[in-house]
C-alpha cells in the first residue's frame, strides 16, 4: 500500500508555519517514486511479453529495454517519462491490433502471455493508486514549505522532490489511460488464446 502522507505539524488548510518533518517527507517521496518505478516497470514488462507473443519482436525489445531502466534507481527525468509514456501508449495500440488478428498462438507464445499476467495485475493495482498518493504528498510538501524558509538547505531538498513528483504527476493520467486500455486488450487477446487470466481479471474487477 501507499505510505501515509499525513505530515505531523503540517495542515494544508493552515497559514501558520508549523515544524516540518523533512525526513518523513523525503522518505515518503522516495517510497512513492519507488512504487511508481515498480508499476512502470511491471507494465512495460507485461507489454513486452505480449508483443513478443504476437511476433512483434522489435516493439517488444523496446518495451523490455525501457522496463529495465526503472530498476536502476535513477531519477526519472521529464524527457525519459515523456518518451516512455509514448512508448507504452504505442504498445497499447499495437496490442489492441493483435486482438483483431484471431491467429492461433504457439505453445511458447501462450507461455509468454501467461507470464505477462502477474505483471499486468501488479502494475495496474499499484498504478491506479499513484495519482492520489502523489497529489497528497505534493500538497503536504507545499503546505510545509513556509516552515523551511529559515533553512535554505532543507528547503532545497524538498523543492527537488517536488520537481520530480510533479514530473510523474503530470504524466500519470496519460499512463493510467494507456495501461487500462492495454490491460483490457490483453485480457481479450489472452482469453481468445485460452490463457488463464484469473489474477488480472480479479485486479481489473477491483478498479
Amino acid at each position: 500500500g501507499l505510505p501515509d502522507v499525513a505530515i505531523p505539524g503540517v495542515s494544508s488548510g493552515s497559514s501558520d508555519a508549523a515544524p516540518v518533518d523533512l525526513a518523513s517527507l523525503l522518505t515518503q517521496q522516495k517510497d512513492l517514486m519507488g512504487l511508481f518505478k515498480q508499476s512502470m516497470g511491471n507494465m512495460l514488462t507485461a507489454q513486452s511479453l505480449t508483443l513478443a507473443a504476437g511476433g512483434m519482436k522489435a516493439e517488444a525489445e523496446k518495451a523490455s529495454a525501457a522496463a529495465a531502466n526503472y530498476g536502476t534507481g535513477s531519477v526519472v527525468s521529464s524527457e525519459q517519462l515523456k518518451r516512455d509514456t509514448e512508448l507504452s501508449t504505442n504498445a497499447s495500440k499495437a496490442i489492441s491490433e493483435l486482438t483483431k488478428q484471431n491467429s492461433a498462438l504457439s505453445a511458447e507464445a501462450q507461455s509468454q502471455l501467461l507470464s505477462a499476467v502477474p505483471h499486468y495485475a501488479m502494475g495496474m493495482y499499484e498504478g491506479t493508486k499513484l495519482p492520489k498518493g502523489f497529489q497528497a504528498w505534493a500538497d503536504s510538501a507545499k503546505s510545509g514549505m513556509s516552515g523551511l524558509m529559515s533553512d535554505p538547505a532543507s528547503a532545497s531538498k524538498l523543492t527537488g522532490g517536488l520537481d520530480e513528483v510533479a514530473t510523474v504527476t503530470q504524466n500519470l493520467p496519460s499512463l493510467i489511460s494507456a495501461w487500462t486500455t492495454t490491460s483490457q486488450a490483453f485480457l481479450s487477446y489472452a482469453k481468445s488464446n485460452k490463457v488463464d487470466t484469473k489474477d488480472l481479471s480479479s485486479k481489473m474487477g477491483d478498479l
